[in-house]
């Protein structure tokens, strides 16, 4: 009778050991698949840099300052002139046109905010 229990016991010892080692293989394939799709997006966001570079494209983005959701302002450099423009979800606006001299994003900002409050207390409407 020993005999036959014998290799019953083992043949459960061996499914429980695959039982493991299949639950071992699944978890080792989703940590895969986890680290697999950020790799992928990095290496997608590389490669649309590098090809930004190489176009050689006359328009710049300078510095870009966010005010909401969906409303930003950008400093653009186009062909040595920069060009402060507002984007909205609808619209696109020139602000104002500067020359490429080396001001930085502050201190245009600065510029335009001194300009519309000097509107603003003249009255003027700023468009």
């Amino acid at each position: 009778m020993f005999c036959m229990a014998a290799p019953f016991s083992y043949s459960v010892e061996i499914q429980g050991v695959s039982a493991a080692s299949s639950i071992w293989k699944i978890v080792i394939s989703l940590l895969f698949i986890i680290a697999f799709i950020p790799a992928c997006l990095w290496l997608m966001k590389r490669f649309q840099l590098a090809q930004m570079k190489l176009g050689q494209s006359d328009i710049k983005i300078v510095n870009v300052q966010s005010l909401g959701a969906k409303e930003k302002l950008m400093l653009v450099e186009v062909e040595g002139e920069r060009m402060l423009i507002g984007v909205t979800s609808h619209t696109i606006s020139h602000l104002k046109s500067f020359s490429s001299g080396s001001h930085s994003f502050a201190s245009v900002m600065e510029d335009v905010g001194r300009e519309s409050a000097s509107d603003s207390k003249s009255g003027g409407n700023i468009k």
